[in-house]
């Protein structure tokens, strides 16, 4: 899986930044569209570090990711970084309760930084399991396996995204009784545990395999990365849905403002409604393909 190898207007964004709908002056005619950008994502990563899947937090002041950095504990490791003074912090590893000499990997934080759901596997192509971590009195709890009926034996699990109200989480699994290969699913919380998992369905869910939902921050709208017949040049492109009178819309490719001929996966939508993070290894400040897969930060003045 390819993926596995994982701006911010207000954080003082330095780099590339690509203006797709007019210049700063807008014409009057043209003050409803949509202003889209497409900016590197600053912080300081070190340069063969293979930044994957980003998670950011509502206030945008710590984000997580996946990366074989050496110093780690082992495999894909899970580091954190805060944006403090100014700018990003150095990254620093998620710690021994989180991390171990397994892969750690998908790291998703909760809208207020308390919480943290995650991968851990021997093998990613084999099996998974969902591990949850907590942030208490200054520090991460040791790491505890989510389990049945979420998190199985013998399944892989990927991109599981807590609601912002936490009463679902939201995943994608290759459990028997899909529609083929990964699908997407939600269980709702009860109590302290998750109930049975509800597949999405066939208007999101095919044959192929979708990973790496991301929820916005009202619950009805999704984003995927897929492969289709419509994806462009034959890449992986991300794909949306929006949930409405409580039914999910066919999914539609976001279009090539956004996606590109390279490989485009690992989306985080921002809790604002207006900005996309996702992994490219296309380099939009270039205009061709890279030598590997960035961090990138779409802002949409209309929203997702």
């Amino acid at each position: 899986m390819t993926r596995y190898r994982s701006s911010f207007s207000h954080f003082g964004v330095v780099g590339a930044a690509i203006a797709f709908l007019g210049c700063t002056a807008t014409p009057p005619e043209q003050a409803s569209e949509a202003k889209m950008t497409v900016s590197k994502v600053v912080v300081p990563f070190l340069s063969d570090e293979q930044p994957f899947c980003v998670s950011l937090t509502e206030d945008e002041t710590l984000i997580v990711y996946q990366s074989p950095r050496s110093h780690g504990h082992g495999n894909l490791d899970l580091w954190f970084s805060r944006f403090e003074n100014g700018k990003w912090s150095e990254p620093y590893n998620a710690g021994p309760n989180i991390n171990s000499s397994s892969h750690e990997a998908d790291g998703k934080l909760s809208h207020d930084g308390t919480t943290l759901v995650f991968v851990r596997s021997d093998n990613l192509a084999k099996s998974t399991e969902l591990y949850v971590s907590r942030f208490e009195n200054g520090a991460w709890t040791k790491a505890e396996p989510l389990g049945p009926p979420v998190s199985p034996p013998e399944t892989r699990e990927f991109g599981a995204s807590l609601s912002h109200d936490g009463k679902r989480l939201y995943f994608s699994s290759d459990r028997p009784g899909g529609n083929g290969g990964m699908d997407h699913y939600y269980s709702e919380r009860i109590g302290q545990s998750w109930g049975e998992p509800v597949n999405l369905g066939p208007g999101i869910n095919t044959k192929e395999d979708e990973l790496d939902m991301t929820l916005s921050r009202d619950g009805k709208v999704i984003i995927f990365p897929t492969n289709r017949f419509d994806s462009i040049e034959g890449s992986t492109d991300l794909y949306v849905s929006r949930l409405t009178e409580g039914a999910w819309s066919p999914i539609q490719n976001l279009g090539s403002k956004i996606n590109s001929p390279g490989t485009d996966t690992c989306p985080w939508l921002g809790y604002d409604g207006t900005s996309l993070y996702l992994n490219s290894d296309w380099d939009f400040a270039s205009g061709r393909k890279g030598d590997s897969s960035l961090v990138w930060k779409v802002f949409n003045s209309k929203g997702f």
